[in-house]
């Protein structure tokens, strides 16, 4: 899984339309198709009816009492629906997927716990928080890969260093103590 640097954010969002415009059109049931139907001799599109639940969701976000938790049920109920799924596989390459982002995910968590009582202050602090959620969850963008390639793994490479370094300078210093003993 090679990072992605020569990746545009507007090719990401354009691949995420898509996606969603495959999603919406495609059927999934008797329910839905009805539900969509009687949407569409509206005059409504698919799409508008998905991005109004958006702006709603947005709105709810910044008004809502509930933000917090509707924040981090985004953030925790399609990522882990889809580790279960990557578990039950053969394959190894969706698991990796996933544990990268959870790996990010509780990284950013840390900050999160730090800063949230300031930023919660911020009007649009759940909107973007549900945003970059998203971003590092779906798979057209690969943002938990980018920020994992970037930030996490540089920093753990350099706090490996630091600690093996330390504990051989410890080692190093205990076995000239028994010497001297």
């Amino acid at each position: 899984m090679g990072a992605k640097n020569d990746r545009n954010p507007k090719d990401d969002i354009k691949l995420v339309h898509g996606d969603l415009l495959d999603f919406l059109y495609a059927s999934h049931g008797r329910l839905y198709d009805a539900m969509c139907q009687n949407l569409e001799k509206t005059g409504v599109k698919r799409e508008q009816a998905s991005y109004g639940l958006f702006v709603l969701l947005g709105l709810y976000l910044i008004f809502g009492s509930l933000a917090q938790f509707v924040c981090n049920l985004i953030g925790f109920a399609y990522p882990a629906y889809a580790s279960v799924k990557a578990i039950r596989t053969a394959a190894k390459d969706d698991d990796t997927q996933w544990l990268i982002y959870w790996t990010v995910f509780a990284f950013f968590s840390l900050i999160d716990f730090f800063t949230g009582a300031l930023l919660k202050w911020f009007p649009f602090y759940y909107v973007v928080k549900t945003i970059f959620l998203i971003y590092l969850s779906l798979p057209q963008t690969q943002g938990a890969l980018y920020l994992y390639n970037k930030i996490i793994d540089p920093a753990i490479t350099l706090f490996d260093k630091c600690l093996n370094a330390r504990l051989s300078g410890e080692s190093a210093g205990a076995e000239g103590k028994a010497k001297d003993a």
